[in-house]
């Protein structure tokens, strides 16, 4: 742990936006099962490198050139061997995706992880795996980690809720792709941050992949992804830290955003717009800049990771703020609900949870504070954003949790104020 203190602020800039990890955890994947491709742009971070290392337990061969930000993959996954030990570290997205691609590749392997991760279910795979050719193996002591994955997936009909999480939906469309005959994907409720599943769906279709999408689900047609040369886009999520602190008192200019992208939390720019900051679209990024920022309700049923940050500016608005669906912020790295109202309150605004949400009342200044970040780089990076509205210094309890998303983080900071 490394607590550190960053005093008030008024951030003013350029800033290049990190690549967005949940479209490289993705590329990465099709490039490790196509072989002979390139990845580029891509930033690395806890996340991404637990991805490249259980690609390599896979027998992949992946090198990267730091100074050119690019991922070459000189040799694609291996099929029906035992891969042993698979460290997850704490990335959920991770650990998700890769269980049912072992399972596609017959490989053998045993998932762990750290954090929180053990805690983070998985058992929705079981029943869906195992009636279709692989065998699952939990501990008995409540955890859901180590995990021994075995046997060999079949194509098949695979029915599963859609409102646990969407990195379900994104393991099986990846991995389904790979068995011999085509499958079909069901969605028995609503289909949470479905803009996740979209982007899926659309990195699979650029290393060529089939896979139609329908009402009710996805059909997954037989075919192995193909070769490419893949560019990875900035991260909006990463984004919102410093969209959030310009809004309440800044001019920052974020470079690297793909304004045609399908990552769900590009809303992050219409919300704040919506709160009344200024937020023009250029060709080469979105410019935001402090505004008279005016209380409205979020839906947070497909941007979960945006509402720590959101919070922050909702605190600094007029009025009161009411987010709501986001119940799945409960099963993060943290409690994220619990964590955020937390967070605001030790800032010195009015904040309540409610079931699925938070209730903030907002105010004109914050009074600073020291946060508890409970180990969760997105509330240590929200805690830094509140600056621009603290009167008084912020102190971050652990600020080395930003390496899990965004380990440049302090760096990117300290280059606005």
């Amino acid at each position: 742990m490394k607590e550190m203190k960053f005093s008030p602020s008024q951030i003013h800039g350029e800033v290049r936006v990190p690549s967005s990890k949940s479209q490289a955890h993705r590329a990465l994947i099709c490039a490790a099962l196509a072989g002979d491709s390139i990845v580029r742009g891509v930033d690395l971070s806890n996340d991404i490198n637990a991805t490249v290392s259980a690609l390599r337990a896979f027998g992949a061969e992946l090198e990267y050139d730091e100074s050119a930000l690019t991922f070459t993959v000189t040799r694609s996954v291996g099929s029906e061997f035992d891969a042993g030990t698979v460290n997850c570290g704490e990335s959920g997205s991770t650990l998700r995706f890769m269980i049912p691609l072992a399972a596609a590749l017959g490989i053998s392997a045993t998932f762990i992880g750290g954090g929180l991760l053990p805690k983070r279910t998985t058992m929705l795979y079981k029943p869906l795996l195992e009636a279709n050719g692989a065998k699952l193996e939990y501990p008995d002591n409540g955890d859901f980690l180590p995990l021994k994955v075995s046997g060999k997936l079949h194509a098949g009909s695979y029915s599963l809720r859609g409102d646990i999480s969407s990195q379900f939906v994104t393991g099986l469309l990846i991995s389904l792709s790979l068995v011999d005959g085509d499958s079909d994907v069901t969605l028995t409720t609503r289909l949470e941050s479905k803009p996740y599943a979209d982007m899926t769906v659309d990195v699979l279709h650029r290393f060529g992949a089939n896979i139609d999408e329908r009402d009710s689900g996805y059909i997954i047609h037989s075919g192995k992804p193909s070769p490419r040369d893949f560019t990875v886009e900035g991260d909006c999520s990463n984004a919102a830290f410093f969209a959030v602190a310009a809004a309440i008192n800044g001019d920052v200019k974020l470079s690297g955003i793909n304004n045609n992208t399908l990552q769900g939390d590009y809303k992050l720019f219409e919300i704040i717009k919506s709160f009344g900051a200024n937020v023009d679209i250029e060709p080469d990024g979105i410019r935001v800049r402090s505004g008279e920022l005016h209380a409205h309700d979020i839906d947070a049923a497909d941007i979960p990771d945006l509402v720590p940050a959101l919070s922050v500016m909702a605190a600094c608005s007029d009025g009161t703020t009411r987010i709501y669906n986001a119940s799945r912020l409960r099963l993060k790295e943290c409690d994220r609900i619990t964590a955020t109202v937390d967070l605001l309150t030790s800032l010195g605004a009015k904040a309540s949870e409610t079931d699925d949400g938070i209730i903030i009342i907002g105010q004109k200044q914050l009074s600073g504070g020291k946060i508890r970040a409970y180990n969760d780089h997105r509330m240590a990076m929200s805690a830094v954003a509140a600056t621009a509205a603290c009167t008084g210094d912020v102190v971050v309890d652990d600020i080395n949790c930003t390496n899990k998303s965004y380990p440049g983080f302090v760096k990117d900071w300290s280059s606005l104020l």
